[in-house]
């Protein structure tokens, strides 16, 4: 039951799916059927509708695969139920309406038929396999409906489908013995019908064939059984003929009452085969006179295909026949005369008795005489005379042949004479020419002189005298040619008249037949060559050009034309000794107009023509002339629509006339082609080869078949691709040398580079790259480009014409000024008359004096050359293009790899006004080639908004416009994002996107690189926007190439094609700029993009070009952009250079890496000297004197890095340190030099001086300070004679401090042995130095620099007590550096002044705390402090210093007094450090209350404080500290809270372990300050929380700070956004305490979520960060 129930589904599956367009959809239903079927018991109603749905496919299946899968279900089904199948299939396909009932058969029905066909072959082998079932009413249906579709296939179907057909009947006969009988007893015993006859035909060709084999096997003496069966098969046959057949054929054939149609006709052929003479005569004779008399319309054609078909020689009915044919001749219906005269030439053909012929000759003529009727009309007579040119298809040989043309030759003479109708005549002498043709011994003598007679005839008109020359030509050849001799004169005459009138079409004409008549004459004999002098010149001047002017090529019949043909071959064969180089052309021009003519009769003879002529030995000769004709017609030929060459009734217009079509260009390319034989040069081949290049890519040629010249070198026999390979360059020098470059030329390209494209692809794109990137196209300028725009005459500078015009204007009759007429007015009037003029389009001639005509020559000529210049650049930018466009058409594979290449070239051009317009269109069509099929429009749209962004120099589509810039920005970034970057997937989730391939990523990249670049980060949208551009460019940069793939040169897939160097620039300028956050996804950014150039698997090697980016970026004041670049570098360990395998760059990336190795930042200094280590670098003894590069360097950062790293280097190398030094001290002169500013002649300033360039001056004071250590004592007196009083002076006070910086450390490592040599240097420059001010800053350095030599003194030593008097007197200076030098002089000297150190800090504590000067009281903070250093701690109670300060601070009148004790407490904690920890704590109280201090100042110093006692406490004093500050958020004053909240902010001022230790203490107190009641103890509290984020050194957790930070003021809502933040961050440094304190408390308020995907992001975070925090 469930089996029944499945095949019911399958059979309404089938009728539901059966007539589907989807072939797979057809063959899935039809095997399903097939199985379903098989050895099931269909009822027949099922068997019944499967048939009838059979038979709907027939004409909508036309893929073989379906046609196979529909006939395995019908043998299947046929298997099953045989005789069901048999009867319901033949009775669908003859209700199915094949076999066509009206009209003629058709195309569609003939396929269907042939399938039809197919299938009832099938029905034979499985239904009737034996002859014992071959019988009954099925079987006759069977072969009935057989018959009806094979008449359907041999009407309406192509030779190919009627030969298949055909050997399916013949193989199914062939393998069933006996089978032919029984479709001959079927056929012969059903109602005689016509459309049998065709099956009847075939059996009878089937019996012939095989009668054909059984001899052949009787005599091989074969016994097979095969032969014996055929053997009787044909006595069958043989018996049928003399009686059914016969029978069969004249009653549905010859006496049909309607027309059979041809094909009909054709196949019934076999049987006439074996009629013999007795039944010709008695039977069919009389019924062909019956039928012709009866109905002439219907039966001619048949018996002029019975006439073919009879295998008899009729000579002896051909009377009686053509007594009735020839009463047609004369019928009033064209068509009739027409199959009159087709019979006639049949019936000649089957005649072999030449009185017979004669006799229906002269029957004819004698028609034509008049004997039946005055023949009146000219068709009738015409049709007689074609008649008569019927005969001359006879079948007479030998001399009777001979004897018979000539009767019939002199039977047209009396007729030619008599008439005068120019068309009959003409008529007449071709169907004379046609027995002439017959003639084999001798032309008839009667003849000769009638030809000589008949051109002086007043009837003899050009026509027919050329009728007469093609006569003759006929005539006169072979052995009978010398007899034209007679004629030589006369046909001399002809050529010569038509020289003399060449314009004279009909001359021409005849003057080529008589001119290849003499050819022929002249190598039959000798002797006449004397006679034909001026015959040759004639017909060889190459200026006159008789036979081979344009003008009568275009306008020559076709018989002319074939004669011109002749006449060329002739001359090429037999006279080519005659026709040197020049001569040989008009041959050549007229060899390729008769190949190239409308008609393919002429084509024809000319292509044989042509290729036995290219098959002889000068043949590669003749088809470079040819080339080179077809050439000519190409250059002028244009490829027309079909509507043009045809009027609207049908016919050919006069452009359709003169028309050369494509296809026939290119059949004469072919023809030419046949020149390279096997056997011929290869070299010629070749060249050959080359020149057909050009000429077949041409425009027309390319429009009927654009692979033409591959399949020419096919047919060369020369292989494309290899061709291509051996001649790529001269290929390239033939093509793109050409200015500007021709169609032909493109097309050229295009197909080279889909044939080939790993040769030709990068000759091209070099080629193009090469001329884009031409500095002249970026440099033309907005006024160039309108000159170049403006006609080539006129003047685009108008200024000339217009101060001629204004001079005029005031010139014009201007009347004196007087109170009637004031100039102004006279002024306004004319003025008002010149706009009236302009408004009417009057236009004056401006009179030009004679200096202004010169200067608008000059002018003229001046923008002439820049427009020819212009215009040069600009042809030569088109043809790059067009070449450009003819591969992008292609796009031939392994194009894209090119593209960046190209982008990278276009991009500069955009603000070329003479580039742009040209370049847009390219740019725009690149996406097309290098994006994928899905993201083919998202290419598009980039391609515009990059284009909008770039703002190029042209006009831009302004559909595209539409859109808001920006909004299309945010559009295009989102859509790529969405596109390219994968998101976070859970396990079994299908593939997301994809990232673009490179050369995609590189057309994309131009408009990620603005957008990163120009959109200010503003707002958290922008920020989100240029986050999504740093991912998408970090997903493209972790590309890599596939291993296994190794057919292309280069995966584009991988990282090779990326733009690898713009996008490093790209991400250091981010990193250097961006925030935090962008810093961090660049940095990752670069990292993944250094790793794609590692040189490791998959991946690309760095170029020079990169890695000269990521040095440049070592220089970098951003400390991120040097870490950066560091890690970027030691991804490219293995492809770096060094010193010994590349000495240039190698020493330059020494000299980097060992000035970062000294960088101030200590991760970084660790990062590099890990790089430094793993490649195993060692320092060269050149490396000092390129280190003062870096020294001397705009960067602080490098400069400090510099000076310490040449400091290392000249320790290692101490021989160079005097040479260091002395160039040290001579840049120093040379940047202290400042040109002055250039001034003209009246003292004005043309140019400023150039800046500064302190910077340089710096570096070599922070190099001196570095390499002070390594002197010897020789070198230290002449340093400090440069310091003073030169370096210590200089113009610039950052340059004086790092002067004295870099004495007192000199000082520091040499004072104690050059104290005698140095003292005298300080003592001599302060006796002699001027007193000016300028000499000031000298002075108070030299001052520091000797009290800090003096610690070197005795204690006793007189001169100590005056130096520290003036260095107390320094300490007014209000510079902080020199007060802090002078404190860290004084400790050692105070011991020398025990004695006055009371009254000193008096005088100090009196500045300090009653001074109106800031600098004195900062001064004074600094010298009490260094006095307490020397004196020791005792001294604070001693001299009551604390309780002093302490009344101060809390002095509320005087704020002096506050700011005061504040800088004291701040210097005493900076220089006393730990030593000062006790006294923090009572100190703390007061500097709470000072934080909340009515005055600025005092707050401000109050914050000072704070950071210098945080940064100074120990583990120890963060203990007593700590509880105090915690306690006072307690206190109800919001002052004293907000106080406390400020201190525990200054925290984060405190040494990284204090930090670390104190940290999770503050920062949940912090947290809870903000949710304080009051408001400024809120931003107390937030303003802490950020200090202590700025001191994080993690740079990922850097990024996020502001998120963190977010979190702990708003925990409630920002707190899940925080954490996705934060797993969504990749960290690749430590965790800091810092950053710690700032994540914890958020992931523990997380974990008291309610929410499981809080507490779960919570848990995870935790144990990402358990490995990444630092374990110190």
């Amino acid at each position: 039951m469930a089996a029944d129930t499945q095949v019911s589904e399958t059979l309404k599956r089938f009728a539901v799916k059966v007539t589907t367009s989807s072939v797979k959809e057809r063959r899935e239903i039809l095997n399903e059927l097939g199985r379903c079927i098989t050895g099931k018991d269909l009822p027949e109603g099922a068997v019944k509708g499967l048939c009838k749905l059979f038979c709907l496919t027939l004409h909508r299946y036309r893929d073989a695969a379906s046609h196979r899968a529909l006939q395995s279900a019908l043998q299947q089904l046929a298997e099953c139920q045989p005789e069901a199948t048999a009867k319901n299939l033949l009775q669908s396909l003859q209700s199915s309406g094949i076999s066509s009932k009206a009209g003629g058969p058709s195309k569609s029905n003939g396929s269907a038929a042939s399938l039809a066909l197919s299938w009832t072959c099938l029905l034979v082998r499985i239904v009737f396999p034996t002859p014992d079932k071959r019988q009954g009413e099925t079987w006759e249906k069977l072969v009935e409906v057989q018959c009806v579709l094979l008449l359907e296939v041999l009407g309406g179907s192509r030779k190919p489908v009627v030969d298949g057909a055909v050997k399916k009947l013949n193989r199914l006969w062939k393998e069933n013995p006996g089978l032919v009988d029984k479709y001959l007893s079927v056929i012969l015993g059903l109602e005689a019908n016509q459309g049998y006859a065709a099956m009847l035909g075939l059996l009878v060709q089937f019996c012939t064939s095989q009668k054909e084999l059984g001899i052949i096997n009787r005599y091989k003496a074969s016994t097979e059984a095969h032969s014996v069966h055929c053997c009787r098969y044909l006595t069958g046959v043989f018996l049928l003929l003399q009686s059914s057949l016969l029978d069969f054929y004249m009653k549905t054939i010859l006496m049909s009452k309607t027309k059979p149609q041809k094909h009909l006709l054709d196949n019934c052929a076999p049987l006439l085969r074996y009629v013999s003479h007795t039944e010709f005569k008695d039977l069919m004779l009389p019924a062909l006179q019956k039928s012709l008399l009866r109905s002439p319309e219907n039966a001619i054609e048949t018996i002029s295909c019975l006439l073919a078909s009879v295998t008899l020689d009729l000579s002896q009915y051909a009377l009686d026949i053509v007594k009735g044919l020839a009463s047609q001749l004369k019928s009033n219906s064209s068509q009739l005369m027409d199959e009159a005269i087709v019979a006639l030439k049949n019936l000649a053909r089957q005649c072999s008795d030449p009185a017979t012929v004669e006799s229906l000759g002269k029957h004819l003529f004698a028609i034509l005489g008049g004997a039946e009727g005055k023949l009146t009309v000219v068709a009738q007579k015409i049709s007689v005379l074609s008649g008569i040119g019927s005969y001359s298809h006879h079948a007479v040989s030998g001399s009777s042949n001979q004897a018979l043309s000539t009767a019939m030759a002199e039977l047209f003479i009396p007729f030619l004479q008599q008439e005068v109708h120019e068309g009959t005549l003409v008529h007449a002498i071709s169907v004379l020419a046609l027995w002439c043709t017959r003639f084999t011994t001798e032309v008839p003598k009667k003849l000769i002189e009638w030809f000589k007679k008949a051109f002086s005839l007043k009837t003899c008109t050009s026509a027919v005298r050329h009728a007469y020359l093609q006569c003759m030509l006929s005539s006169f050849k072979g052995n009978v040619l010398f007899q034209g001799l007679d004629l030589l004169p006369l046909l001399i005459q002809t050529v010569e008249k038509a020289a003399a009138q060449s314009t004279q079409v009909p001359l021409v004409t005849e003057g080529v037949a008589a001119a290849l008549l003499i050819c022929r004459l002249s190598v039959a004999d000798a002797q006449i060559e004397n006679k034909l002098n001026s015959f040759w010149q004639l017909i060889l001047d190459e200026k006159k050009q008789v036979f081979t002017s344009e003008k009568f090529l275009q306008s020559a019949s076709e018989e002319a034309m074939c004669t011109v043909l002749q006449l060329t071959e002739r001359l090429l064969l037999d006279h080519e000794h005659r026709l040197p180089g020049a001569k040989v052309q008009q041959y050549h021009k007229a060899l390729a107009a008769v190949l190239l003519s409308r008609p393919w009769c002429v084509r024809r003879l000319a292509q044989q023509t042509a290729r036995k002529l290219l098959a002889l030995p000068g043949g590669f000769k003749l088809a470079y002339g040819l080339l080179e004709e077809l050439k000519a017609v190409l250059s002028s030929h244009k490829v027309l629509p079909a509507e043009a060459l045809v009027t609207e009734s049908g016919e050919l217009s006069e452009q359709g006339r003169t028309y050369t079509p494509p296809r026939v260009l290119q059949e004469m390319l072919c023809v030419v082609s046949c020149v390279a034989r096997l056997d011929a040069d290869p070299a010629e081949k070749e060249e050959l080869a080359l020149e057909m290049l050009l000429v077949s890519n041409h425009p027309s040629l390319v429009a009927g078949q654009s692979g033409l010249w591959p399949a020419l070198l096919i047919k060369m026999k020369l292989n494309p691709e290899d061709f291509i390979a051996k001649h790529v360059g001269s290929i390239f020098g033939r093509i793109v040398t050409q200015r500007p470059m021709d169609k032909s030329s493109l097309n050229a390209v295009g197909m080279l580079s889909s044939l080939s494209p790993g040769r030709v692809l990068p000759q091209v794109i070099s080629t193009i790259s090469t001329s884009l990137e031409n500095p002249a196209l970026g440099q033309v300028t907005l006024e160039e480009f309108a000159i170049m725009k403006t006609p080539e005459g006129e003047v685009y500078d108008k200024s000339i014409l217009q101060s001629a015009q204004q001079d005029s204007l005031k010139k014009a009759n201007m009347k004196r000024e007087n109170k009637a007429y004031s100039f102004k007015e006279q002024i306004i009037e004319l003025e008002l008359k010149e706009e009236i003029k302009k408004k009417k389009g009057i236009k004056e001639e401006v009179q030009l004096t004679s200096k202004q005509k010169e200067m608008l020559n000059a002018q003229l000529e001046k923008e002439s050359r820049t427009r020819k210049q212009l215009k040069e650049l600009d042809d030569e930018l088109e043809s790059m293009l067009g070449l450009l466009d003819a591969v992008l058409k292609k796009n031939p594979p392994g194009l894209s790899q090119y593209i960046p290449a190209l982008v990278g070239s276009f991009l500069p051009l955009l603000k070329s006004p003479l580039a742009a317009p040209r370049i847009k269109t390219p740019f725009l069509s690149l996406a097309s080639c290098v994006m994928p099929a899905h993201l083919k429009t998202f290419g598009t749209l980039v391609s515009h908004v990059t284009l909008r962004l770039m703002k190029p120099e042209c006009d831009l589509d302004e559909s595209w416009c539409q859109e808001d810039l920006p909004t299309a920005v945010h559009r295009v970034a989102n859509l790529l994002h969405a596109n390219t970057v994968p998101g976070r997937m859970s396990k079994g989730e299908a593939a997301g996107p994809v990232p673009l391939s490179a050369p995609a990523f590189s057309l994309v990249f131009p408009l990620l690189k603005i957008v990163l670049l120009e959109t200010p980060n503003d707002s958290e949208e922008k920020e989100e926007l240029l986050v999504k551009v740093l991912q998408t460019i970090t997903v493209h940069a972790q590309l890599r190439s596939s291993t296994n793939n190794q057919s292309l040169l280069v995966d584009e897939n991988g990282p090779e094609l990326l733009p690898r160097t713009d996008m490093l620039r790209l991400l250091t300028k981010v990193i250097g700029t961006g925030s935090p956050r962008l810093q961090v996804l660049a940095s990752n950014a670069l990292t993944a993009l250094c790793a794609s150039s590692s040189g490791e698997d998959g991946c690309a090697y760095a170029e020079q070009e990169e890695i000269d980016v990521l040095l440049q970026a070592l220089q970098s004041p951003c400390m991120n952009v040097r870490d950066a670049a560091l890690r970027g570098l030691m991804e490219l360990q293995l492809v770096l250079p060094t010193p010994d395998s590349d000495e240039k760059n190698g020493l330059n990336l020494l000299r980097r890496l060992w000035v970062v190795n000294f960088d101030k930042e200590e991760e970084i200094r660790k990062l590099a000297e890990r790089l430094w280590e793993s490649m195993g670098l060692e320092l060269q003894p050149d490396i000092c004197s390129v280190l003062i590069k870096d020294v001397i360097h705009y960067e602080e950062a490098v400069r400090q890095a510099g000076a310490e790293a040449l400091s290392k280097g000249v320790e290692q190398y101490r021989s160079q340190t005097r040479d260091v030094m002395t160039k040290l001290m001579e840049i120093y002169q040379e940047k202290l030099y400042r040109p002055p500013p250039v001034l003209d002649a009246l003292g004005r300033v043309i140019s400023e001086s150039p800046p500064d360039q302190w910077e340089a001056r710096c570096g070599i004071a922070l190099a001196l300070n570095k390499l002070s250590q390594h002197l010897d004592s020789s070198q230290v007196k002449p340093l400090f004679q440069f310091f003073v009083p030169d370096a210590l002076n200089d113009r610039n006070p950052e340059v004086r401090k790092c002067m004295l910086d870099a004495a007192l450390s000199a000082l520091n490592t040499h004072g104690k042995d050059s104290v005698n040599s140095l003292l005298p240097v300080f003592e001599e420059f302060l006796k002699n130095a001027p007193n000016d001010a300028s000499y000031d800053a000298v002075r108070q350095s030299v001052v520091i620099l000797m009290g800090s030599l003096a610690k070197h003194l005795d204690k006793s030593d007189p001169k100590v007590k005056p130096i520290v008097a003036k260095l107390i007197a320094a300490l007014s200076t209000p510079s902080q550096q020199v007060q802090e030098s002078v404190a860290s002089c004084l400790p050692p000297l105070v011991p020398a002044i025990k004695d006055d150190a009371g009254g000193m800090i008096q005088k100090l504590m009196q500045l300090l705390l009653e001074s109106d000067k800031y600098a004195e009281r900062k001064g004074a903070a600094y010298g009490l402090a260094g006095l307490v250093k020397g004196l020791g701690i005792l001294s604070l109670k001693q001299q009551e210093m604390m309780a002093t300060l302490t009344d101060a601070i809390q002095d509320k009148k005087n704020f002096r007094r506050r700011e005061g004790a504040l800088f004291a407490f701040e210097m005493l904690c900076t220089m006393l450090g730990k030593l000062f920890e006790p006294y923090v704590v009572h100190v703390l109280p007061h500097l709470l209350l000072c934080f909340g201090d009515g005055n600025q100042y005092v707050r401000e110093a109050a914050d000072d404080c704070a950071k210098a006692v945080m940064s100074n406490l120990s583990a120890h004093g963060v203990k007593l500290v700590l509880p105090s500050l915690l306690a006072a958020l307690e206190e109800e004053s919001w002052r004293t809270k907000a106080g406390s909240v400020e201190l525990l902010g200054a925290m984060a001022y405190c040494a990284p372990k204090q930090l670390s230790s104190c940290l999770p203490n503050i920062v949940p107190k912090l947290t809870e300050v903000l949710t304080d009641s009051h408001v400024k103890v809120q931003k107390a509290g937030q303003q802490a929380l950020r200090q202590i984020g700025s001191v994080i050194r993690n740079p990922e957790i850097l990024a996020i700070a502001p998120v963190l930070l977010d979190a702990l003021t708003d925990p409630s809502r920002k707190t899940q956004k925080c954490l996705q933040t934060l797993l969504d961050t990749k960290f690749v440094h430590f965790i800091d305490a810092p950053s710690l304190a700032l994540i914890m408390p958020i992931v523990q308020r997380a974990f008291q979520d309610r929410s499981t995907d809080t507490r779960k992001m919570a848990a995870q975070i935790i144990g990402n960060m358990y490995s990444l925090t630092d374990q110190k």
